[in-house]
């Protein structure tokens, strides 16, 4: 069997992006690999942007070459990967190109547009045989080994979604991978990986990618269930974590074999443990490996404390991400269900400070029952905390969230679809009776005024590096 993984193309607002590496589709490559399957990768989006007549950006190759891709490998198998709403119709038009190609062609489709939406890719996509749900290292393999036998009962895969005598049929998606340690590292031999190490030199993450740049994620999913957040539906509610040892070889392989000075840890959590985040950070020291990293998805406060900051410090940490969403403790803890103190979030601050770790603190705005005085609150909260650069985000109703729900409930919004309408990520997507959308956006421009902006952290960057 041949199996062909495919990035999906997508139309964006933005002229420039940042680009690290597809871990996702690398960790399934690995495993069906491992499993004896003969695997490829594309990404038709490593090459530059195009503007459209509508003034969106195509990230993406044109039909033509990626027809020509498809048929030079000649899958039996396509996996398409598609992880925003703004992408899906480009992921559609490679199904349809496949079926176009090779009827016989089996399109499978993944990613968090799947895990969010479900249901729906298949819906509007005739050419899309399957979907899978969540992290798909087994359930992927075992969906190709149950295919070609004869009287296949689909019914037990897990977070399978496909249709049955014409009607859809979506497995619940409850078997998430305990032993993180059992799967191979991500394929990076089967991507171009140099573009994906010089992906940042033009739009930083968070100060790195000067140097060549890659990604690790040394753990999966959340147990916290914040309002807003969708990730459990794509990696589940149990935190799962690999073991220091197996983190610390995958480090040395891509700061050695791959010779990437920075690399972006892009735990949801990575600080969930703090014990194991200090042997880490130990083990890095003790191996002498030296190297850049930040958190760009953000880690929580919580039990952070002058020893694990002091070792993240000296183990080459460069700055630090810190989500505190909100200064006001009521929308943080009761609306959003963060469960974290302003007094949590201050003595984090202060330790990472202590230790010549620069903070950026991500800032949401746009929850429900938010009104002037909330908004106040958090101004005055970010006066008191000294914090490097803020990153100030709108609110976004992803179905299954309870913040979509609650918009729903509330009549602010009709359906999780609301988020279709997303093309950038600097305008609101709905006003509430508390705010319109010209509030948000002037309370967002009131809070950046406040700090520099993040070009500050390569500023500190390039000194680091000069020293």
């Amino acid at each position: 069997m041949r199996i062909l993984l495919i990035n999906s193309p997508y139309q964006f607002r933005d002229k420039t992006i940042h680009r690290t590496e597809l871990l996702g589709l690398e960790y399934l490559a690995g495993a069906l690999r491992r499993d004896g399957f003969q695997v490829f990768i594309y990404d038709p989006t490593l090459c530059d942007a195009i503007q459209l007549d509508s003034g969106l950006y195509y990230y993406g190759e044109d039909a033509h070459n990626i027809i020509g891709k498809i048929r030079e490998i000649g899958p039996d198998y396509v996996g398409i990967s598609c992880h925003y709403s703004f992408a899906s119709k480009e992921a559609y038009k490679i199904a349809k190109m496949c079926k176009e190609i090779n009827d016989k062609i089996v399109v499978i489709m993944g990613g968090v547009f799947v895990s969010v939406f479900q249901e729906r890719p298949i819906k509007e996509c005739s050419a899309i045989d399957y979907c899978l749900i969540g992290e798909s290292e087994k359930s992927f393999s075992k969906l190709l080994t149950e295919l070609p036998k004869p009287g296949v009962d689909l019914a037990k895969i897990d977070g399978l979604i496909y249709r049955k005598n014409g009607i859809i049929i979506k497995n619940l998606k409850c078997d998430f991978i305990e032993d993180l340690n059992s799967l191979s590292f991500p394929a990076r031999d089967l991507v171009d990986i140099k573009s994906y190490m010089r992906g940042s030199e033009v739009k930083k993450l968070y100060g790195l990618g000067a140097k060549p740049a890659l990604s690790i994620l040394t753990s999966r999913a959340c147990p916290y269930r914040c309002s807003f957040c969708n990730m459990w539906m794509s990696h589940g509610s149990k935190w799962r974590s690999r073991s220091p040892d197996n983190i610390i070889s995958e480090i040395d392989e891509i700061t050695n074999k791959y010779s990437a000075g920075h690399v972006f840890i892009m735990d949801d959590n990575f600080t969930y443990s703090i014990d194991r985040a200090k042997s880490i950070c130990s083990k890095i020291l003790e191996k002498g490996i030296r190297f850049r990293w930040n958190t760009p998805n953000g880690i929580s406060v919580k039990k952070i404390d002058q020893e694990l900051a002091d070792l993240m410090k000296r183990s080459g940490c460069a700055n630090v991400c810190v989500a505190i969403e909100s200064g006001s403790e009521y929308l943080r803890n009761v609306v959003m269900n963060k469960k974290v103190s302003n007094n949590e979030i201050s003595e984090a601050v202060n330790c990472f400070n202590k230790a010549d770790i620069p903070v950026v603190g991500y800032i949401m705005l746009g929850i429900p029952g938010e009104d002037n005085e909330h908004f106040m609150e958090t101004v005055r909260f970010l006066k008191k905390i000294r914090l490097t650069a803020v990153v100030v985000s709108f609110a976004v109703p992803f179905p299954g969230t309870q913040l979509c729900l609650d918009l729903i409930g509330k009549g602010i919004i009709e359906s999780g679809d609301k988020i279709d309408e997303i093309q950038d990520f600097n305008t609101p997507i709905y006003s509430t009776i508390d705010f319109t959308k010209d509030d948000l956006i002037e309370r967002k421009k009131i809070i950046k005024d406040m700090f520099p902006s993040l070009a500050v952290l390569e500023k500190l960057e390039e000194k680091y590096c000069i020293l």
